[in-house]
């Protein structure tokens, strides 16, 4: 069952709540949608660093560090492609009007 151990998952699950209540207070704001794009891809490019290094030192095996590598970096490209398109669409080319 649940032990003092397992309180972390409610520390976790508490921070992302109040992450998603303040998220939802400000995401109108372009500059806080911008700063979260740009910090979810640098952390998941960190990880993948990570992953790189524990592969490196043996602390995990070659393939799981490449396939949670891929991961992670497929999840910066992502938010670095909808951190971009969001821009575009916020400032329309002079040329439309």
């Amino acid at each position: 069952m649940l032990g003092l151990h397992d309180i972390q998952y409610l520390y976790e699950f508490i921070f992302w709540l109040v992450t998603f209540f303040i998220l939802k207070k400000v995401w109108h704001k372009p500059k806080i949608r911008l700063f979260y794009g740009y910090s979810v891809a640098t952390l998941n490019v960190a990880a993948v660093f990570f992953f790189s290094l524990a592969s490196v030192q043996g602390e995990m095996p070659s393939l799981d560090a490449f396939s949670f590598g891929f991961l992670h970096t497929m999840v910066a490209v992502v938010m670095l492609t909808l951190v971009h398109q969001s821009q575009k669409l916020e400032t329309p080319k002079a040329s439309e009007d």
